[in-house]
């Protein structure tokens, strides 16, 4: 029995999904909806979801690009490759953190963050290319 339900229910979900929108508003209308009101919240939903997915897609591209700065920092540290190292130290003589991070080689994540936080990553990330390359 349970089986025959869920067949129906996926046949009127398949039929929804492939019905002419006409139809639906018009059975909607029937069934007294207003259509107007309907159309403007789905319209407001949508784009809605789309700010939203802008946001997190911006978030997560930032997120990365802070990730590859932080270990190009930490590479040329590692390495002890002079022009990273230089912007590195720029970045914290700008912010005045001098006394704060003078040892470069015990800079943590999250110190490299701070410090390059604010910064347009993706100026960062050329001046940084340019350096390495």
């Amino acid at each position: 029995m349970s089986n025959l339900k869920n067949k129906i229910d996926n046949s009127i979900i398949e039929f929804y999904l492939n019905v002419d929108i006409g139809i639906i508003k018009d059975s909607l209308k029937e069934d007294g909806c207003d259509i107007d009101i309907l159309d403007k919240k789905i319209s407001q939903f949508s784009k809605r979801l789309k700010f939203n997915y802008k946001a997190i897609e911006a978030k997560e591209k930032s997120e990365n690009l802070m990730e590859l700065i932080i270990g190009k920092f930490q590479n040329a540290i590692e390495k002890n490759i002079d022009k990273p190292i230089a912007t590195l130290k720029k970045l914290i003589e700008e912010k005045e953190l001098s006394v704060q991070f003078r040892n470069l080689e015990k800079l943590s994540e999250d110190e490299i963050k701070e410090i390059i936080k604010g910064k347009n990553l993706v100026d960062l990330m050329d001046e940084l290319d340019d350096e390495t390359n």
